[in-house]
């Protein structure tokens, strides 16, 4: 089935529930989607450096209700690292998708990738080129907007005001324009944003506003920018694989026309376990306070509640975020049923998952096609109780 996205059929509707053909059909298309990025040079790419460290194993126990997942469900890929051993890992069954799932598939974050562009502000700040997370926004790009003035802890929180200037249906469309922002240059969006000022305070939960991070970030490390990304993924994260972000489409004739600070996005591309990898570099962070563990714990401090707070809803179990009661940073934090616990979630559209307990040093990493499979049963109980369903 197409379900009729555009960006080709990259990505299901929340409400699909595919047949292994259909799943197959979509993930050729992130694949066609990923190629003609890549041809249109709407990439950016880190390079591993040869460095990663391999991750110790024990072999899965028995668990059904994880093999139904691999024998017919949406679930793509599994991970359950504990206390530094992976005790589940699993892929669908050998043949049931075409291209089959292996460690060198590229999986698209989506709104994960706002936790992992929160993650690279830690950093900034931590080498210089961010004051602190209540830094007022300063950007000549930007000078004109809602944005200018703002400390940077609105933006990271969702609370920058901006729901009046981004549609609230898809949040990925600004100022009424018909063009998904990322197919448009920010100096472009800039322009279309021109005398806006804020306005609700509230927790708005929206697409663009994580790329405003990005390139904001972009902008404030300037020429180091890359040295930046090749430190965090390559020196500290340790990835396997390439790493790709998606750039916004190079349309302006602008001053900032192929900066950076123009084009960047959390839309990332990466496999299965480097974003484990990457869980496990910010849950270090945070168990060893280091100045960047320490940017964590305080956006854990500072978040908001989550006006999507709903545990008892009929549906809730398809979506993680219902659990959490706060929002702070572009993470979720504060659980139900782990009331009093340090656990930090990112959470990406169909699935596309970070959970991890900076108590016990557990950590779930789930990707999937599409939204119907039970959040309870493979993230939050596995970190609550320390062990898969059998």
């Amino acid at each position: 089935v197409n379900y009729g996205n555009s960006y080709f059929v990259a990505e299901m509707p929340g409400d699909a529930r595919p047949n292994d053909a259909t799943i197959s059909l979509y993930a050729k298309g992130r694949q066609n989607f990923f190629n003609t990025l890549q041809a249109k040079g709407e990439f950016y790419t880190i390079k591993p450096k040869g460095n990663a460290e391999p991750f110790k194993y024990q072999e899965n126990s028995e668990s059904r209700h994880l093999e139904t997942q691999m024998t017919n469900g949406f679930l793509l890929s599994y991970l359950f690292y504990d206390d530094g051993v992976i005790k589940y890992d699993a892929l669908p069954d050998r043949g049931r998708i075409e291209p089959e799932v292996t460690d060198k598939t590229l999986f698209f974050t989506h709104s994960t990738g706002k936790s992992i562009v929160s993650y690279i502000a830690g950093h900034a700040l931590c080498e210089g080129f961010i004051s602190s997370i209540n830094e007022p926004i300063d950007w000549p790009l930007m000078s004109g907007t809602l944005y200018q003035g703002q400390p940077l802890i609105n933006l990271l929180n969702m609370q920058a005001g901006d729901s009046h200037t981004v549609d609230k249906s898809s949040t990925s469309y600004v100022m009424g324009s018909k063009t998904h922002h990322r197919d448009m240059d920010l100096t472009s969006i800039a322009s279309l944003l021109e005398g806006t000022t804020p306005k609700d305070p509230k927790v708005f939960y929206n697409n663009f506003l994580s790329d405003v991070i990005a390139s904001y970030v972009a902008f404030r490390a300037g020429d180091k920018y890359p040295e930046l990304l090749n430190y965090i993924f390559q020196d500290k994260v340790r990835i396997e694989n390439e790493v790709h972000f998606q750039l916004h489409t190079l349309s302006s004739n602008g001053i900032y026309r192929e900066q950076l600070q123009n084009r960047a996005s959390y839309s990332f591309m990466l496999t299965r376990k480097d974003l484990l990898r990457i869980g496990v570099a910010m849950m270090k962070d945070y168990q060893q306070q280091t100045c960047v563990g320490n940017y964590l714990r305080e956006l854990q401090a500072q978040a908001k509640p989550w006006p999507k707070y709903a545990p008892s809803a009929d549906n809730s179990f398809l979506y993680a975020v219902r659990y959490a009661r706060k929002y702070g940073g572009q993470f979720y934090f504060d659980f139900s049923g782990m009331q009093g616990r340090n656990i930090v979630l990112t959470a990406g559209k169909n699935g596309q998952n970070i959970l991890m307990d900076m108590d016990n040093s557990r950590i779930v990493v789930t990707q999937s096609a599409a939204t119907g499979w039970d959040r309870r049963a493979f993230l939050l109980d596995v970190i609550r109780d320390g062990q898969l369903q059998e």
